[in-house]
């Protein structure tokens, strides 16, 4: 599972890591992009890719840290087709963020507080952003406005 995904992640974050997020080109034109439960997190390829927030389930609240499992999708752009759905973990302390590998049996810290991330690590650091807003009513951290840039191509109200 941790290849696919790389390889989706890879190639969804093609797009921003060229173009970055001031390009003219309107992504998410799909009807996912209008459904409340769904939020755009990467795109590029031909594929856009989603966090399902209907999906946000707390595995651990422990007022130290927040462990939470999420759904993430891929669709081929504008098609409103569902593809390739996989449950991530993630953890969110201090400020901080990690995603559970399940391969390692180990969590990979998400660079929250850099100015400019790896394409590879877009899509978790706004899907961290999104599940920690949906929760509290603020972002984790987006200084540099990865999320803000990626939630403004929700089309729902």
């Amino acid at each position: 599972m941790n290849m696919k995904r790389g390889l989706m992640i890879l190639s969804l974050g093609a797009a921003v890591a060229l173009g970055g997020f001031g390009s003219g080109q309107a992504f998410f034109n799909s009807p996912l992009a209008a459904n409340s439960h769904y939020r755009p997190i990467n795109f590029g390829m031909g594929y856009e890719m989603y966090v399902d927030l209907s999906s946000l389930e707390t595995v651990k609240d422990d007022g130290q840290g927040w462990i939470f499992k999420v759904n993430l999708f891929r669709s081929p752009e504008d098609s409103g087709n569902i593809e390739g759905t996989y449950t991530l973990t993630y953890k969110v302390a201090h400020g901080q963020a990690w995603l559970y590998n399940d391969s390692t049996h180990s969590w990979q810290e998400i660079p929250m507080r850099k100015k400019e991330i790896k394409h590879n690590q877009i899509a978790d650091f706004v899907a961290v952003n999104l599940c920690y807003k949906q929760k509290t009513g603020q972002y984790l951290n987006d200084d540099y406005g990865y999320a803000k840039g990626m939630e403004r191509y929700y089309k729902g109200e």
